[in-house]
């Protein structure tokens, strides 16, 4: 007999593959804010870089293709259901860029319109990982269509369990940040904000 959480998990999971397919390419949430050394990499294998040749402007490495911008690349992400978006994972050695949320109100009274989602980046880097120089560390797949609601949810779940842990807002590249440790392995996630 299926257990009853196990029924629940399955449910779920084909309520998300019936909207997967139902949403087109013109319905999916769009990037609010790009940040350079973002990567797109497109279906044919091209990979776009932000900032590559000069801010604020893509490049593909080893291409003769013209540069483009940042509405260029926010349509090729809506017309290419294949294009994975990678944002650029902040510096493990580094402060987390933006400003700090440090307190459960900050979290609280946080207000990310005109963004109306988002998507999770998380990055995990381990011992041997830093001793190889690994930065930001080992990337895991993306959690996609996480409501503003959601983000703060979590935030303010991760700050209630890591009590060192560091949250900071960086509303320049529409992106939050939280990062901390259990045990010998640095956690860092990256919410970066979308628009629909």
């Amino acid at each position: 007999m299926i257990s009853r959480a196990m029924y629940s998990l399955n449910r779920r999971k084909r309520s998300a593959n019936l909207l997967e397919h139902d949403m087109t390419p013109s319905t999916r949430p769009a990037v609010w804010r790009f940040a350079d050394r973002d990567t797109v990499r497109t279906a044919d294998g091209t990979t776009w870089h932000r900032g590559l040749r000069g801010p604020r402007s893509w490049a593909a490495l080893g291409s003769d293709l013209a540069e483009r911008d940042d509405e260029a690349l926010r349509a090729l992400l809506r017309s290419d259901p294949h294009a994975a978006y990678a944002p650029a994972g902040p510096d493990a050695y580094a402060a987390l860029p933006g400003r700090p949320l440090d307190t459960l109100q900050a979290l609280e009274l946080l207000d990310l319109r005109p963004a109306t989602g988002a998507v999770l980046h998380r990055y995990s880097l381990e011992r041997a990982g830093a001793f190889l120089g690994s930065n930001p560390g080992l990337r895991s797949a993306p959690v996609p269509g996480l409501r503003p609601a959601d983000v703060r949810s979590s935030l303010r779940g991760t700050a209630q369990r890591h009590g060192r842990a560091r949250i900071t807002l960086e509303r320049v590249h529409g992106r939050l940040h939280a990062r901390y440790a259990v045990g010998s392995t640095l956690h860092t996630h990256t919410y970066v904000l979308t628009t629909s």
